[in-house]
């Protein structure tokens, strides 16, 4: 009787561990971004153990051992299946939909007696009478629906002219997208003190991108890297003063960064066509009007197609390094910076070569300008600096025990409009082969300038004229690098070879 009930006690731990085990090796199949041949290796393991449990127990001397490995067992495979099912969850979070978030802003001065819209509701209302008409419409028109009446309107040029009407008391409140306050208080430094915001509307837009076809794992593709100058919430809308384009080669291992200067003086594009109609800007105000202007503004530039998008920010920057556990990243020069978390005052030291840093180090890295000679050029560089040493952390073994701590709280920390399909497929590639890629650098070149530009019109900017020249020369090498494959890299390797061998370096005489 007592072997019976044994026998029958087996059989449960039997039918457990199998059940567990087969739902482990199912979630490790469904999440797609654990290569094959690793899965088939799990099966394997699975197998084997279940083998072994079933041996030991027929086995009177040996049957307590197996059960208690039987709870070990079936409590690793329980919580690794949830930790690979929580990371698949992370990247459909942060995947193939991007959530636009516009602030329109209503500002008083700050002694106006007004509390609130409905104490306003007889003031004129001043607007930009070009940029962002649509969130500003949608949001007079909210306005308009709480005070119960159509608001007087008056519109203005640019941001300047809006501003001096309302310290004029020409009108007593003046309504713009959040995005402009930046430009705003480097043109009035005390805009935030002599002002207040009476209401502001929250205008939250979901893009649903289309799926594409391209497979990422066997073709080049490009991603716009926009670094927007805000902390807090990604999908805010702000101005891009990071202006990266990686193109991905995944067939010779290969990346390029291509930087493009903030302050580049360029016609703005979206859709296709002209949005500045035919007036200048710079490339940094391209990111007010949306992320897809900016992309349009690069594509028309540089003559290319650009497929995803990637937008980070300060706080994203500062997250992603320490969740790294610091990154190694190369400077050019040694430098002070003074972009410290506390503003100017707080200063980083920075040496020629190798600086580990953690993410407030990294920001102050990224952020300074001012110490060098080449100023914003420099930035750029910096900032391609700084994505290669966190892609070749990211690549790296050592990432895998924050592997999923890292993909739960990149939903906060980027937006990309690459689908969750094709980033489980990117991940499952690297898992496979763990292959080292190499990066390399272009930079867009161009002269210091005043001018008007489409945001601000009333009074000249610094701008940054494109040497077209440079960026015909990045048009070519983003062409050629996409084109390569293999065996190009593999010929060019030989030709290398031959002519080291026939052209020997001469030796000195003693």
């Amino acid at each position: 009787m007592k072997v019976l009930l044994q026998r029958k006690l087996s059989f449960v731990f039997l039918i457990i561990q199998f059940l567990i085990s087969a739902v482990f090796c199912g979630v490790a199949f469904y999440v797609e971004f654990i290569p094959t041949k690793y899965v088939a290796m799990l099966i394997i393991v699975c197998v084997v153990l279940l083998a072994y449990q079933l041996l030991s127990q027929l086995t009177n001397s040996s049957y307590i051992i197996g059960r208690v490995l039987c709870v070990f067992f079936c409590a690793f495979f329980i919580g690794g299946g949830y930790y690979i099912y929580d990371a698949h969850a992370a990247v459909e979070d942060i995947g193939g939909m991007e959530t636009k978030l516009d602030e329109i802003s209503f500002y008083v001065l700050k002694d106006d007696p007004a509390k609130g819209l409905q104490d306003a509701k007889d003031y004129t209302f001043g607007i930009l009478g070009m940029q962002d008409r649509e969130n500003t419409n949608k949001a007079l028109q909210d306005a308009g629906k709480e005070v119960g009446k159509d608001l007087n309107v008056r519109e203005f040029d640019d941001t300047s002219t809006l501003v001096d009407a309302l310290y004029a008391k020409e009108v007593q409140v003046i309504v713009f997208n959040k995005a402009f306050l930046n430009i705003v208080e480097d043109q009035y430094s005390t805009f935030s003190t002599d002002t207040r915001e009476l209401v502001k509307h929250q205008i939250e837009t979901v893009v649903q991108q289309q799926v594409e076809e391209t497979d990422v794992t066997t073709k080049p593709f490009n991603v716009y890297i926009s670094g927007i100058d805000v902390y807090g919430d990604i999908s805010t809308t702000s101005r891009s003063d990071v202006n990266v384009i990686a193109t991905i080669n995944p067939l010779t291992k290969k990346i390029l960064l291509t930087s493009t200067p903030r302050d580049y003086y360029v016609e703005l594009y979206k859709d296709g066509k002209s949005f500045s109609n035919g007036m200048p800007d710079k490339l940094t105000h391209a990111g007010i009007y949306g992320v897809d202007c900016s992309i349009g503004t690069l594509e028309h530039l540089y003559d290319i197609d650009i497929d995803y998008y990637v937008r980070v920010n300060f706080t994203s920057l500062k997250k992603i390094v320490n969740l790294l556990g610091g990154v190694e990243v190369y400077s050019d020069y040694d430098f002070i910076s003074d972009w410290g978390p506390n503003g100017a005052g707080t200063h980083y030291k920075f040496k020629k070569g190798y600086n580990k840093v953690n993410g407030k180090k990294a920001l102050a890295f990224t952020r300074e300008r001012h110490h060098f000679e080449n100023g914003d050029y420099q930035r750029g560089r910096n900032h391609q600096h700084m994505i290669e040493a966190i892609l070749n952390k990211v690549m790296s073994p050592s990432v895998l025990p924050n592997f999923s701590s890292l993909l739960k709280e990149s939903k906060s920390m980027f937006r990309t409009s690459m689908s969750t399909k094709k980033i489980i497929s990117l991940c499952n590639m690297q898992l496979s082969d763990m292959a080292q890629w190499k990066i390399t650098y272009a930079n867009a070149e161009g002269s210091g300038s005043r001018k008007l530009t489409y945001s601000i019109r009333s009074n000249t900017q610094y701008v940054c004229d494109p040497n077209y020249s440079s960026v015909e020369k990045i048009t070519k090498k983003i062409n050629k690098f996409m084109k390569e494959t293999p065996e190009d890299l593999e010929a060019e390797k030989g030709k290398k070879d031959s002519k080291a061998t026939e052209d020997p370096q001469p030796t000195l005489a003693p």
